[in-house]
């Protein structure tokens, strides 16, 4: 029998980055030398074969994008070998070759389309590989049916959503006929319903296209969709298992800055609390029988109804009281058109009304496209609606008032490591505050204050920004927000692109500020299980319009109505809505939204009290 020869293979690989040597007088003919700066990988060995769905993992900085880059040459290994289908990726003669059977997909479908249109962005690799025009028009109706967005193959890439961007992205290396390919971060910036069909997508040209899959993602549900996990740490991999294997060994996730899937984190709960459960379970799907037996074996029957067992959540979590002051919003009939009177003219968000509470945490959801961004800019002044008005602590946002009020409401956009451009840390921070004609000290202070708040250490305050690791620039961006002491903090998904343990970080802080210096909050965010936990209320957005407003319980016990608007509801939310149709008889509560409300629920079903009993 023929050898099998591996589609990808890294062999003792280790990658380098390096930056110029300081101090060097290039006037006087000295060169810069350049010197190491830290290994990105170091002595990896990994081998993928040909139809393999594998999902590569770890926190912020561990070395995945470089492994990722690799695999199709886009950069080349200091140490080591990476060898493409038989073809060494240092060969250079082979460079294109090997990127024609590798392709890479990456985090920002806006970065990669480049085409008018979206046949036309399709066409742009065949072009380039000067494919005979008849085979580019079969190849590119084959790639376009295949990832589902053949009906659109007219459109302009801007009109279409952020999954279906994703997906033109994936049809113009699709056409191209990789037999392997890369995505790199590839969901990181879709709503629930862009990743569910960029995952269905990449599934299919798995299973029934034998096209290999390198899916990289913070996504732990996305990784329980492969057949294999990769966690890689601090440059070297430190598991190779599958998914189920992976997330088996709970403390080893967390100490690579990850966390296991939130059904997988309540069973590990439960057995914590002493239950006979299974450790191997990672999706609702496979809960629910595991936990209908449980339930059904038990002859204890909880003593309080479910409707008790709410009440109790309820005041466990704290009522939400609205309240005015200082930090209040009220936003009244907000309608805004972008590009009015040309071809590109769109209604952003129509007639929304929704009031703020002062020291409330508000969170936004709505699909991509749905006027989230929009609205937030409007609540410092950024943008002016074209009818409506917002008030700030009961006073109007307009006029000769607006430079003053902009100042009480801190914005931070969805990456605000890009709004850096100072020389060090210290003045990017500082910027804000400018014009208040502080001394040098209380600017050094404020700055300070501002820093210890986000957990930037006080010790790169004077070092250039570009010294800075990616979870360090995002912190110093939100500081340079909170120097200037703003009564409302708006955040348009400042976690986007982060690893778990960096993403609990950034909130873990908003949260500090909302519970500890009553400063009012808002948080847009793709994530369910965020802003469940974490808001008092949360306001859904479709098609530019306000359609919901409510608690937690009271928004994600609609689990239909949000699935039909292109959202989805926190795991838990999905499992406990499941058990309650497996066991109509068991007073089950629906009103379940984190694995803490998960645990406390079963215990009680059980008669082993938890947290409401």
């Amino acid at each position: 029998m023929a050898e099998i020869i591996p589609q990808i293979a890294l062999d003792k690989v280790s990658y380098t980055y390096y930056e110029a040597e300081e101090d060097v007088d290039t006037r006087k003919g000295e060169m810069p030398v350049p010197k190491a700066v830290h290994y990105a990988l170091e002595g990896v060995d990994l081998t993928i074969r040909q139809g393999e769905f594998v999902a590569i993992v770890g926190r912020n900085g561990s070395g995945k994008s470089t492994m990722a880059r690799l695999m199709n040459a886009l950069l080349l290994p200091t140490e080591g070998t990476v060898v493409v289908e038989g073809i060494s990726t240092l060969d250079e003669e082979q460079i294109w070759e090997i990127r024609s059977r590798v392709g890479m997909v990456f985090q920002n479908p806006d970065n990669q389309i480049v085409g008018s249109s979206v046949e036309e962005d399709v066409a742009f690799g065949l072009e380039n590989l000067g494919v005979p025009r008849e085979e580019m028009l079969q190849r590119i109706d084959w790639a376009t049916k295949t990832v589902g967005i053949h009906d659109r193959m007219q459109a302009e890439p801007h009109t279409l959503s952020g999954g279906q961007k994703q997906r033109v992205a994936i049809a113009g290396i699709l056409a191209m006929k990789p037999n392997c390919i890369v995505l790199d971060e590839a969901t990181a910036m879709l709503d629930p319903v862009g990743r569910r069909e960029v995952m269905q997508v990449v599934r299919k040209l798995n299973r029934e296209n034998g096209i290999t899959i390198v899916h990289i993602t913070h996504h732990m549900d996305e990784v329980s969709l492969c057949d294999r996990a990769i966690l890689v740490d601090n440059g070297k991999m430190v598991a190779d298992c599958t998914p189920r294997g992976l997330f088996m060994r709970p403390e080893l996730v967390r100490q690579a800055g990850l966390e296991t899937p939130p059904v997988t984190r309540l069973f590990e709960q439960l057995r914590l609390a002493g239950i006979d459960v299974p450790e191997d379970i990672i999706t609702p799907e496979e809960a629910v029988p595991v936990l209908t037996a449980l339930l059904q074996q038990s002859a204890a029957f909880c003593k309080l109804s479910a409707e008790e067992r709410e009440a109790a959540r309820r005041r466990k979590h704290g009522a939400y009281i609205y309240k005015e002051g200082p930090g209040s919003l009220e936003i009244q009939h907000l309608s805004y058109t972008y590009g009015v009177g040309t071809p590109f003219e769109k209604q952003a968000i129509e007639d929304v009304s929704v009031s703020v509470g002062d020291g409330e945490f508000l969170g936004i959801i709505g699909h991509t496209g749905c006027g989230k961004s929009t609205l937030v800019q409007h609540l410092n002044g950024l943008l002016q609606g074209d009818q409506g008005t917002v008030f700030l602590g009961g006073n109007s946002m307009e006029g000769a008032r607006l430079k003053e009020m902009r100042r009480k409401v801190g914005l931070v956009f969805q990456y605000p490591e890009y709004q850096l451009f100072e020389s060090t840390v210290a003045k990017d921070i500082a910027f804000g505050i400018r014009g208040e004609k502080l001394s040098e000290e209380e600017t050094r202070k404020r700055v300070e204050e501002a820093a210890q708040i986000v957990g930037l250490s006080l010790d790169v305050l004077d070092n250039s920004i570009y010294d800075l690791s990616g979870g360090q620039k995002r912190r110093a961006a939100i500081a340079g927000v909170l120097v200037m002491k703003p009564g409302i903090l708006v955040l348009d998904e400042p976690a986007a692109g982060l690893d778990p343990a960096g993403r609990e970080d950034i909130l873990r802080f908003c949260t500090k500020l909302q519970k500890e210096q009553g400063i009012t909050v808002i948080l847009v965010s793709h994530s369910m299980e965020d802003v469940a936990r974490l808001c008092d209320r949360i306001l859904v957005m479709h098609e530019g319009r306000s359609v919901m407003l409510g608690t937690p319980e009271e928004i994600f016990e609609n689990e239909q109505y949000l699935t039909e608007i292109g959202l989805a509801v926190p795991q838990m939310t999905v499992l406990f809505h499941r058990l309650q149709e497996a066991l109509p008889d068991r007073n089950i509560s629906g009103k379940i939204y984190t694995v803490e409300d998960g645990v406390d629920e079963i215990l009680a079903l059980l008669g082993c009290g938890g947290g409401v009993a």
